[in-house]
């Protein structure tokens, strides 16, 4: 028994150090840099200027969540490409994305370069809370891990089973291509016709990260 105690206390300590070397530490809730890397870019909307994304709106009407990137339309795609530098070998990227108002778990699927990595339903209806899914597809040369928030009432539409529910996403992706191709695609629910639109949804806080070894 303390033999199995000891591997499973060393196995755990191995997954926390991979974790640490992919994705870095954070001070105070931002991540720092070593020496071999370089931030690429980081967008929170309420300082930067309009991101390169190929729809979508800044919206920052909504005093709880501040300034955001709004899918408009909600039923688009939005597709971006981000130049890395050259050298690059890994990069890290972060970010949020935000299921607004009315969701019965209608999902999200994020894409890099092509290929789906992570697929996310979302509602904030009491009934439906608990069959909200994280689909992390298998990917060589991409670790992922996402964290899915409580519901918050943060702005649009209020009342029971609206409030907004974020998704933080944090990805190592070993590359040494020349630009990073991301994809954010609407989905219907499981269960749901496929012409029905898409409920609100945006992106916050995308962040690159490139490092050369």
């Amino acid at each position: 028994l303390f033999v199995l105690l000891v591997a499973f206390v060393l196995s755990v300590l191995l997954a926390f150090l991979v974790l640490l070397v992919l994705f870095g530490t954070k001070i105070g809730g931002l991540r720092a840099l070593t020496e071999t890397e370089r931030l690429v870019l980081f967008e929170d909307l309420s300082t930067s200027p309009d991101p390169d994304w190929a729809s979508g709106l800044r919206d920052d009407t909504q005093v709880g969540l501040g300034a955001i990137w709004l899918a408009s339309p909600a039923d688009a795609p939005m597709t971006r490409r981000i130049a890395l530098p050259p050298q690059t070998q890994r990069s890290i990227v972060t970010m949020e994305l935000i299921a607004i108002d009315a969701w019965a778990l209608e999902r999200l699927e994020l894409s890099v370069d092509g290929t789906p990595v992570l697929r996310q339903s979302f509602s904030a209806q009491p009934a439906l809370i608990a069959a909200q899914r994280t689909e992390i597809l298998a990917h060589d040369g991409i670790v992922l891990q996402s964290r899915l928030d409580s519901p918050q009432e943060l702005g649009f539409a209020t009342g029971p089973g609206l409030e907004e529910t974020r998704l933080s996403v944090e990805m190592a992706i070993t590359t040494n291509a020349p630009e990073l191709r991301l994809s954010i695609v609407p989905l219907p629910a499981p269960d749901a016709a496929a012409d029905v639109r898409p409920p609100m949804w945006a992106i916050d806080n995308l962040m690159v990260i490139a490092a050369d070894r």
